[in-house]
């Protein structure tokens, strides 16, 4: 599954540059990073904020557009501010493989 709407999987090596980014792409690159670190997933914050977790995938695939009263939700709920949310790092843009993807393997010579 794309990363962001739009991208192409098949291309891992591309990378967006965070002036490249929209909000929905900063706002989904922000909640990965707190479902990571909390161990969530979508319908943990979907439970939270009343909504489906078919909506938060949205969200969290970049595919949303999210209005301010969500957003403000989403702060208060998850205990966060608004920086934190669409705050993203070079690291956080590095390609990621797809799943099941190998890795080679380095010949012995």
């Amino acid at each position: 599954m794309p990363r962001f709407k739009g991208e192409n999987t098949a291309n891992v090596t591309a990378k967006k540059e965070l002036s490249e980014l929209t909000f929905q792409e900063r706002l989904a690159v922000g909640l990965e990073r707190i479902k990571a670190k909390r161990g969530w997933k979508n319908k943990d914050i979907a439970a939270k904020l009343g909504v489906t977790e078919g909506y938060m995938s949205e969200v969290v695939r970049g595919m949303r557009d999210v209005k301010l009263t969500m957003l403000d939700k989403l702060t208060r709920e998850l205990e966060v501010s608004i920086y934190e949310l669409f705050e993203v790092s070079e690291e956080e843009l590095a390609p990621k493989a797809p799943k099941g993807a190998r890795r080679s393997k380095k010949k012995s010579g």
